[in-house]
């Protein structure tokens, strides 16, 4: 009898580690999702750079896309996503733009996250940029931010074209397309 409640305490004291242990790692992993997440999407990308100039692009479903400036001369894009205690900023990722602004023509295109490709362009009225039958979706910078901010960062007349795709690796080709259905512009990935 006595081996059977030493058995049955031991039992007992074993579930009463686990619990322990499960709690404790529980309250680690909240605290540490709780410190990187935030109550908007655009606040958890400021907590990693207070400098950037977010462009945001949408936010659906616990999903959002911004685009950014950092230091006035790159461009980036990243996707924040909405977790079980807020929100929480992916990769971000970014490249250098031309400092001349001269962004007639396509002038190439980056990608971010294997489902996002993007560039930078000159808006010029009824001009498309296409990419299979695909229109891309177009953010005219001089409208979304303010006149002191678009004349600081030279983003004058630009707005940012991007495609969504679930494979950037596919071999595709992005055409830039005047008013009358001209290609006067092409770049293949």
């Amino acid at each position: 009898m006595k081996q059977r409640t030493l058995y049955k305490n031991a039992k007992i004291v074993s579930v009463l580690i686990l619990i322990i242990i499960i709690s404790i790692i529980f309250t680690f992993w909240f605290m540490s999702e709780k410190s990187t997440s935030y109550s908007e999407p655009n606040e958890a990308l400021i907590a990693i750079d207070k400098d950037l100039l977010l462009i945001p692009s949408y936010k659906i479903n616990g999903n959002a896309l911004f685009f950014f400036m950092k230091d006035k001369n790159n461009l980036g894009a990243t996707y924040v996503h909405e977790g079980v205690l807020g929100w929480k900023a992916g990769t971000l990722t970014w490249a250098a733009v031309d400092n001349n602004r001269s962004y007639e023509k396509l002038n190439g295109y980056r990608t971010h996250d294997d489902s996002l490709i993007y560039g930078m362009i000159k808006y010029e009225e009824e001009q498309i940029v296409k990419m299979d039958e695909n229109k891309a979706t177009f953010l005219m910078l001089d409208v979304m931010l303010s006149p002191e901010i678009v004349e600081q960062y030279q983003l004058e007349d630009l707005c940012i074209w991007y495609f969504e795709t679930d494979n950037v690796a596919e071999e595709k080709t992005i055409e830039l397309i005047n008013p009358s259905g001209e290609v006067i512009d092409l770049i293949r990935l």
